[in-house]
């Protein structure tokens, strides 16, 4: 068995509601995380029915620095 080099960290990754309910100083409608996905203005995961956010491409975004 090969030896699996993990030396990446794990992302940071939030469904739409977690984002909302996790940072509410944001003030982030679902509906306007929701377009940021449709528009590939961040980067997310599907998963199933859920939709996973990467929080580190959100935050580069709302910083002016895109996904």
């Amino acid at each position: 068995m090969k030896n699996i080099d993990i030396t990446r960290p794990v992302p940071r990754m939030r469904t739409i509601p977690q984002v909302k309910k996790e940072f509410p100083d944001l003030q982030l409608s679902e509906r306007y995380l929701r377009s940021l996905v449709r528009e590939h203005k961040v980067v997310c995961v599907q998963v199933g029915v859920k939709t996973l956010i990467n929080l580190d491409s959100l935050f580069a975004f709302l910083n002016g620095q895109g996904a």
